[in-house]
Parts: C-alpha cells; sequence; structure tokens
C-alpha cells in the first residue's frame, strides 16, 4: 500500500465517548485508501481514522520519538512509519472488515454527536522558527 504524510497540519475531530467532537490538531497519514490523523495527545500520539475520528492506536511519546520528531521534515519521517504500522495493522484486520467497521462508526457517530465538522488546514510553522519576531 502507498504511504503518504502530509506535511501540512491540520484541525481534526475526534469522537468522544462523552458525546461530541474534540478538537485535535495533528497530520494526516494516507495508507492506501484509508486515512488516519495523527494527533500528539500527552504521552502518546492518538492515530484516528479521519472520517469517524475513532482511534485506531496509540504511539507512546518516548524519548527517542521525541528525538525523532525535532524538525518538520523528522516529523514527517516519523508520522511515515506509523503509516507503516498502520499498514500492518490494515493487513490484520482486512480490508474488507476495516470498512464495515468505519461505515458502522460513521452511522453511530451521526446517530450519537451529529456530522463531523469539516478538517482545516492550520498554521503551526511558527512552532519550528529558531526566533519568534514576536515582540512581547
Amino acid at each position: 500500500m502507498e504511504i503518504k504524510v502530509n506535511e501540512q497540519a491540520q484541525k481534526f475531530h475526534l469522537a468522544t465517548n462523552m458525546g461530541n467532537w474534540q478538537q485535535a490538531i495533528g497530520h494526516e497519514i494516507q495508507v492506501g485508501k484509508y486515512r488516519f490523523c495523527a494527533v500528539p495527545m500527552g504521552y502518546h500520539i492518538n492515530v484516528s481514522e479521519v472520517t469517524t475520528g475513532v482511534r485506531a492506536i496509540n504511539v507512546n511519546i518516548t524519548q527517542e520519538v521525541w528525538d525523532e520528531t525535532r524538525t518538520k521534515e523528522d516529523t514527517v519521517k516519523f508520522l511515515y512509519k506509523v503509516g507503516k504500522r498502520m499498514e500492518e495493522v490494515i493487513n490484520k484486520v482486512g480490508s474488507s472488515h476495516l470498512d464495515e467497521l468505519i461505515e458502522d462508526s460513521k452511522r453511530s457517530n451521526l446517530e450519537r454527536i451529529g456530522e463531523m465538522p469539516p478538517i482545516e488546514d492550520v498554521d503551526t510553522d511558527w512552532m519550528f522558527e529558531e526566533e519568534s519576531e514576536v515582540v512581547q
């Protein structure tokens, strides 16, 4: 499967158990026909299916992960590795079963919390700048 990581950070919406959509900033990882968002949350990266906001896996943020994600370019390379892990999950679960799970989740979310808000691009380049140009 082809794996692509969107360098542009985006605002995603994750389905919660509390019956709402939770906004989160991260990057999209496309694995074949499937789309996931990778969002840092506390001490892990939440990887969720994009169209439902349902969590697929968590990736622990270890010192090694911190070291591998110091720059935007390094982060994209790391997320490609996460995409490879998702490819393994997809192959293990099977495409037809995963398609069924996604459709069921879409229906369930629509009934419980309504339509998912649109995904939006966000600017995070300022986080990687050497020095801020903002005067305080």
